[in-house]
């Protein structure tokens, strides 16, 4: 089923600002995006939906905008032109961080990849995945978002 704004509770975006983020779906890839993400369990923790070229997030809980990413068609694909962040998600983390762990989302959670999840090098989690189960409600392999110094090897 397809999903469309008013199948969710969801607020309005306040302020928001760009994030690095930017890729080309093909046709196939955007019919899977137009698909959207309606939550069906508590462990679902996104709302997505793409109206008028305008791909939006929001936590499913709160009903919080999180994303919005704007695209273009461009001959036979779809290009971002531009994706937002919520100012109140970025004052926790940067733009940098926001923009992978968008293309995280989508790769994951529209377009069925299997890209691991990027926890940020300063939480620090007593039970492993515990992060990633709060933000995305996933469970996928993760990596660490910043270089360890090239004389560790563990």
């Amino acid at each position: 089923m397809k999903a469309e704004p008013d199948q969710w509770k969801h607020l309005p975006f306040s302020s928001v600002s760009p994030v690095p983020y930017s890729r080309v779906f093909s046709g196939m890839e955007y019919e899977r995006l137009a698909q959207g993400l309606i939550p069906q369990a508590m462990e679902d923790k996104c709302f997505m939906y793409l109206e008028d070229f305008q791909l939006k997030f929001y936590h499913s809980w709160t009903g919080q905008a999180v994303y919005q990413v704007n695209l273009r068609e461009v001959d036979d694909n779809y290009r971002v032109d531009s994706a937002l962040c919520s100012d109140e998600v970025l004052e926790r983390s940067d733009s940098e961080y926001q923009a992978t762990l968008l293309d995280f989302l989508i790769s994951n959670l529209l377009l069925s990849e299997h890209k691991p999840f990027p926890r940020p090098v300063k939480i620090n989690e007593k039970m492993p995945g515990a992060y990633q189960h709060a933000i995305s409600g996933t469970g996928y392999r993760e990596t660490i978002s910043a270089c360890k110094p090239w004389w560790r090897f563990w």
